[in-house]
């Protein structure tokens, strides 16, 4: 028998092997790999940076407590004069800017941003399970009235987008004083939101999750070894370093979409431009 005849019933012999492995499920079956589906929108979420106003060496001490529908009532009549719908209380956005405002005044940080105990807007939301597809936040520090801090916001460039903004539907303000370096002063936060379902939420549905899951199974199964084998025995042109390389960069994509999915969290930007990504790599 010639070294040709053997080399080629060793091939047919493996091919068969890894047929019947196949068969029985012990090795997988590749399929053709499909687009993803891209999400129309994802929810977004925006800041307009803190405010302080001028008087914050103003102690307000044993001064009135600020009610938060009072301010909310200032806005709407500022809103009624700029031709935008009021704005409505939401108890859990109120709920959530109150949490908001502990937290600030708490640990004495000034800032949309809690390393502290993670309560911010883009995590406060999702813990009282308010579904929103965008979200901002207004904060301010040293007014000394509810028409004080409308004042000062409307002031503000980006502070009073958001109190004018005819998009926006929903609110939620809050107020705390405390001590602020050598200060004693009052602390705002408002919240506005447009709520929306769970999958504008999320930007995605469980469909979606489904078709994400199949196509990981799908790269994993063409990345077997033993299918990675036969298209090698068979001297497939396409089983060569890159596509493998293409595979595991498609691999590590959907792992990483996925990752937000199977938690429930919603897919921001960078998530899209991997989704969009892999699509190109097809």
């Amino acid at each position: 028998m010639t070294r040709g005849r053997t080399n080629h019933l060793i091939i047919i012999a493996v091919v068969s092997i890894v047929g019947f492995l196949v068969g029985f499920g012990i090795a997988p079956r590749p399929v053709a790999l499909q687009p993803l589906p891209v999400p129309d929108h994802i929810s977004q979420v925006a800041y307009s940076g803190p405010l302080i106003l001028t008087n914050v060496n103003q102690s307000v001490l044993g001064a009135e407590t600020i009610d938060p529908v009072d301010f909310v009532n200032e806005i709407n009549k500022a809103r009624e004069q700029a031709g935008s719908p009021p704005l409505r209380l939401s108890t859990t956005l109120m709920r959530a800017a109150n949490m908001r405002a502990q937290v600030i005044q708490k640990y004495q940080n000034f800032s949309h941003q809690d390393p502290h105990e993670g309560i911010e807007l883009g995590t406060v939301l999702p813990k009282l399970n308010y579904h929103f597809t965008y979200a901002t936040e207004n904060i301010g520090m040293g007014g000394v009235s509810a028409p004080d801090f409308v004042n000062g916001f409307m002031h503000s460039t980006t502070h009073k987008a958001n109190l004018l903004d005819p998009t926006l539907t929903d609110t939620g303000a809050a107020f705390v004083d405390g001590r602020y370096k050598q200060y004693y002063v009052n602390y705002a936060v408002q919240l506005f939101a447009i709520p929306g379902g769970r999958e504008e939420y999320l930007g995605y549905k469980d469909h979606d999750r489904e078709l994400y899951e199949a196509e990981l199974a799908a790269v994993k199964a063409h990345l077997h070894p033993l299918v990675w084998a036969v298209g090698f025995i068979r001297r497939n042109p396409l089983y060569t370093g890159g596509y493998r390389t293409k595979l595991m960069k498609q691999k590590r994509i959907l792992e990483t979409v996925l990752t937000r999915m199977r938690e429930s969290q919603p897919l921001n930007n960078a998530d899209v431009a991997l989704i969009l990504e892999f699509n190109t790599l097809l």
